[in-house]
């Protein structure tokens, strides 16, 4: 190693002597390689640029001058030269496998393949020119379908947008009153037909309940027909009758000794002729003897018998309930 650099340190005493006597020299190439042997980086690049600005087409001073700024890191500059050697010299396979691997590494992909491929034509069992072509490609298809995905999500969104825009120009247009419209057609529609008391069943089962002495009951069903046709005289008149029928059974009675002292005394003191009269009330029948409301209360045969029939059965069934207690 020793007996090596001592001999770099001899190539660079003779070319910096054959350069000094002969500043227009193309020694400058092989003065500036060796610089960069021994690691002296910048008076490699130095000495490059100074002989390629003499001497520009001089192809030798292009590749030190590249291999001086890659060393450096001056990536463009180096590239630069490297195109020029390579486009006069093709088959240069280190200067193409250098371009490709800097062209890659500045996202120059065609530039890249380019250099290796030409690489093969010269080099076809360059294993590793071979390898960084593969995955130059395989690079590039996996970037190919992502791009096309990316173009069909961006489709889509612009799709959606568009819809989006189509809806914000629908509600826009929408007049301020078309609320108001929704809610008078909402209403002009034909209300359900309110449930009502059927008054032939209902007036069947009210006298029912007076022949049993539920005279409360009779009322509230004779009070809910009532209710539906307000203009009926006849369950407007019965009604009366009930509900006097009713305050006189809610009177308080007197006891058997009370009632017959009470009873001799005002026939002794209250004369004959101002005696009132209690108000005699007809059996059930007689409400339904009249031939104006009969018909008008009472159901179809079949539907009032076993209407009736039913009922009979519930009553029948509350005697038995009421003489058990």
């Amino acid at each position: 190693m020793q007996q090596d650099n001592s001999s770099f340190w001899t190539d660079i005493k003779t070319f910096e002597e054959r350069l000094a006597n002969s500043p227009d020299s193309y020694c400058f190439a092989r003065l500036s390689e060796v610089y960069l042997k021994v690691g002296l980086i910048e008076d490699a690049l130095h000495t490059a640029r100074q002989g390629v600005a003499k001497h520009p087409a001089y192809l030798a001073g292009q590749r030190a001058l590249a291999m001086a700024c890659h060393a450096k890191g001056l990536v463009d500059e180096s590239i630069v030269a490297l195109k020029k050697v390579t486009e006069a010299i093709p088959e240069d396979i280190a200067a193409q496998m250098l371009l490709g691997r800097l062209s890659s590494g500045a996202g120059d992909q065609d530039a890249a393949r380019l250099a290796y491929r030409t690489v093969l034509e010269f080099a076809p069992e360059n294993v590793e020119c071979r390898i960084e072509l593969e995955s130059l490609d395989r690079a590039a298809m996996v970037e190919s379908s992502f791009d096309s995905g990316a173009e069909c999500d961006d489709e889509e969104i612009i799709e959606d947008l568009e819809i989006l825009e189509e809806l914000d120009v629908y509600e826009e247009e929408e007049t301020p009153g078309s609320e108001f419209q929704f809610e008078e057609a909402v209403a002009e529609l034909p209300a359900a037909p309110e449930a009502h008391h059927d008054p032939l069943s209902t007036s069947t089962l009210a006298e029912l309940y007076v022949s049993q002495g539920f005279v409360h009951k009779a009322l509230e069903i004779y009070r809910a027909i009532l209710k539906d046709n307000p203009a009926n005289s006849i369950v407007c008149s019965r009604v009366s009758e009930l509900e006097l029928l009713d305050v006189t059974a809610e009177s308080p009675c007197l006891d058997d000794d009370e009632y017959c002292e009470n009873d001799s005394e005002d026939q002794l003191e209250s004369p004959t002729d101002t005696f009132v009269q209690p108000p005699v009330f007809q059996k059930t029948e007689a409400f339904f003897d009249s031939p104006g409301t009969a018909s008008s209360l009472l159901p179809p045969k079949g539907i009032a018998d076993n209407a009736i029939n039913v009922l009979e059965g519930w009553l029948e069934n509350i005697r038995r309930i009421k003489s058990c207690r």
